[in-house]
């Protein structure tokens, strides 16, 4: 169902038939009919409003609309809240208690790369991971290789970031919560490298991520079902020139999103990933 503008109500959209004026007026040009009607039928048929054929649908009435962005604004005020009770369930900080010998281990790595050795500063990293290597403490040991590829990154060694990347992923098997923090970072990184449409779709893996792990949490009303609220994706769209596609990819993910427990993650990332491909 769709609203229409023009009827001011909601319709069941049905595809735009030939425009039988056009039609007859192009039959009469130098070019001819043929290339109108193959325009309409693989290009130009739209879908409208069975009742005043016009095309004029958008997905949500002006009611809807002014209802969902009130809903927005207190999501956003609630997460502002949270955040300022320090009850952000994203950070790192969150995720580990080292041991004192490991925190001496990665101080020393910060100051060896803030110094502009970032050789020495992995290589204390590496330290670093031996404990929780040992131990497979994924949780406690994601933040550190969040470090490592960082470093790895800042310092040149790109290919070698991206395959701690794949590593990490392997480690993170099916915990929500690393891999959302994972695809984040990766967006990150292609954000840096100017890579805007890889960066969309890192981020679009991230928020689904984090969603399905709101759900985990059971706070499933502080979801942006809409995907209106952080402007991420926008500001991404627009220095990708993918303005349009991202439009379209965000139909997708809303309706998607109907169903998110349920969401068919690996058939709804292909229809993203093709979309911004174009």
């Amino acid at each position: 169902m769709k609203y229409c503008n023009i009827c001011k109500r909601h319709v069941e959209p049905v595809k735009s038939s030939l425009r039988w004026k056009w039609l007859i007026l192009s039959a009469f040009t130098v070019v001819g009919w043929i290339p109108y009607v193959i325009y309409h039928v693989y290009f130009k048929k739209e879908d409208q409003c069975p009742q005043c054929q016009e095309n004029q649908l958008s997905k949500l009435s002006p009611e809807e609309r002014a209802l969902n962005k009130k809903k927005r604004e207190l999501r956003k005020a609630k997460r502002a809240e949270q955040l300022g009770e320090g009850k952000d369930d994203f950070e790192d900080n969150t995720l580990a208690v080292y041991t004192d010998e490991t925190d001496e281990l990665l101080k020393k790595a910060d100051i060896e790369f803030e110094k502009g050795y970032g050789d020495k500063a992995v290589k204390l990293i590496d330290k670093a991971l031996v404990i929780y290597d040992e131990e497979d403490e994924v949780a406690e040991s994601f933040p550190i290789y969040k470090k490592k590829a960082r470093y790895l990154y800042q310092s040149g060694r790109n290919d070698e970031a991206w395959e701690l990347y794949n590593f990490m992923y392997s480690k993170c098997d099916s915990q929500r919560k690393l891999l959302a923090q994972l695809f984040d970072e990766k967006r990150k990184m292609l954000e840096f490298e100017g890579k805007y449409s890889g960066a969309i779709r890192e981020a679009v893996m991230a928020k689904i991520y984090y969603d399905w792990y709101y759900l985990d949490l059971d706070r499933g009303d502080e979801i942006d079902y809409e995907w209106t609220e952080d402007e991420t994706f926008d500001e991404l769209a627009k220095k990708a020139d993918k303005e349009k596609r991202w439009a379209e990819a965000r139909d997708i993910l809303v309706e998607a999103y109907d169903d998110l427990e349920n969401l068919d993650f690996p058939v709804v990332n292909k229809k993203v990933h093709t979309l911004l491909r174009k």
